[in-house]
């Protein structure tokens, strides 16, 4: 029975001291045959292309509003904007309204389908399918025109339509400046072209 017991024991101790070891075995080799990491290897998710992230950003609902050096109070707002990641002044929008309210009490409204507004150089381009509304009765279609944003100037330079006090008119150029003869009274020109059906209101 003591010799059964030694035996015992010994196999006890052996066991504590074998196991362990065969233990830091395993691990030895897990680390010795793992796969070595390339750290030039990109991970997935860095295949993701930034500049594409940053080109399609959009803001919703932006607005911009000002005051020329005539006094004219302008507020442009559109649907979305996409910032120009080559110039912050610089955007291209969507769904554009220009107003301007002139220091005479009268004001113009003005949309289109998309635009741009550079506020480093002072203008904004509303393009396709421009609507000009003015207080004093002028509705007025054309694809393009050119509105500062420091001074009361608005520019359109492709085919107007307008629909007016006086009747139908074309033209071929329109702007709308305050009068340098009058200070605090703006101009609506026709230019290039014009033609008018007189229609005298009643």
């Amino acid at each position: 029975m003591v010799a059964s017991d030694n035996s015992y024991s010994r196999f006890i101790a052996a066991v504590k001291i074998v196991l362990p070891l065969a233990a830091l075995a395993l691990l030895s080799t897990l680390f010795l045959f793992s796969r070595t990491i390339d750290p030039t290897q990109a991970i997935p998710y860095s295949k993701v292309d930034v500049d594409q992230i940053v080109r399609e950003q959009r803001v919703s609902a932006p607005n911009y509003t000002s005051v020329t050096k005539d006094g004219t109070a302008i507020a442009v707002t559109a649907r979305t904007a996409r910032p120009d990641i080559t110039n912050p002044d610089r955007a291209e929008a969507t769904d554009l309204t220009a107003r301007l309210e002139f220091t005479d009490g009268t004001d113009v409204r003005i949309t289109s389908d998309q635009g741009e507004i550079d506020t480093g150089k002072g203008f904004a381009v509303l393009d396709g399918d421009v609507v000009i509304d003015t207080s004093t009765g002028y509705h007025i279609t054309t694809e393009r025109l050119t509105t500062a944003l420091d001074q009361t100037s608005v520019v359109a330079d492709t085919t107007i339509n307008a629909d007016g006090p006086l009747g139908k008119l074309t033209a071929g150029h329109m702007t709308l400046e305050e009068d340098t003869d009058a200070p605090g009274q703006y101009l609506l020109v026709f230019k290039d072209r014009v033609k008018l059906i007189y229609d005298p209101q009643e």
